[in-house]
């Protein structure tokens, strides 16, 4: 395309054609080399791809001593171990337990001061003292009490089962588990005792683990 674009100026002379011919020589290269780069390689951009998946899906492990240290403050030891789905159950656990343990405090502190009403003051206008006798204001005294008390126990516990929840988290994150693990099902046919003898064969279903 080069020489017959020449032949078109016959006017030209034979060192202006040569220097036409350098020129677009080298424009042609730059082109070229442009273009090359401009395109990306599918070899590297497939790896660049494969690298951020795999940041994507690997974690480093947690430190269980710092998980259990963070979720002193509830649901801080599931945020450090990336379980964020955890943390409205710990305080919803929290309220459950902290609601119960209110209401029936503040019950045994009305019947509580309606029997003390009962034994101390004869004259005593207590509603409650008046509806109810000196016996059953204690039973139900000692109900709420027992109550309340359960409920603080349980709250205690839900605050400890947290904590254990976050340490056991962070220490199953240093499990490293195969992709090839699988289970395989198999029908199975073996003799009773030894191939070498003529007793019966044994049917069966064989059940192979591959880790």
């Amino acid at each position: 395309m080069i020489v017959n674009w020449i032949k078109l100026f016959p006017i030209l002379r034979k060192n202006e054609k040569v220097d036409i011919l350098k020129k677009t020589g080298k424009y042609l290269a730059v082109i070229i080399l442009l273009a090359a780069l401009a395109v990306p390689s599918p070899l590297f951009a497939a790896d660049g791809v494969k690298k951020v998946k795999k940041e994507k899906k690997t974690r480093p492990p947690r430190s269980p001593k710092t998980a259990m240290l963070m979720a002193m403050v509830p649901g801080m030891g599931q945020a450090y171990n990336h379980k964020f789905w955890k943390i409205p159950f710990v305080y919803a656990g929290f309220g459950v337990f902290g609601y119960f343990a209110l209401a029936n405090q503040k019950q045994y502190t009305l019947y509580g001061n309606a029997y003390t009403c009962k034994i101390v003051d004869p004259k005593c206008t207590n509603p409650i003292s008046l509806k109810y006798s000196e016996q059953s204001l204690l039973s139900i005294r000692n109900y709420y009490r027992r109550n309340m008390q359960l409920s603080y126990i349980l709250m205690g516990a839900w605050y400890l089962l947290q904590i254990i929840d976050a340490n056991v988290d962070a220490q199953l994150s240093h499990w490293n588990i195969s992709n090839n693990l699988s289970m395989e099902v198999a029908p199975m046919i073996q003799p009773m005792t030894s191939p070498a003898t003529s007793t019966p064969l044994v049917k069966g279903v064989a059940l192979r683990f591959k880790f």
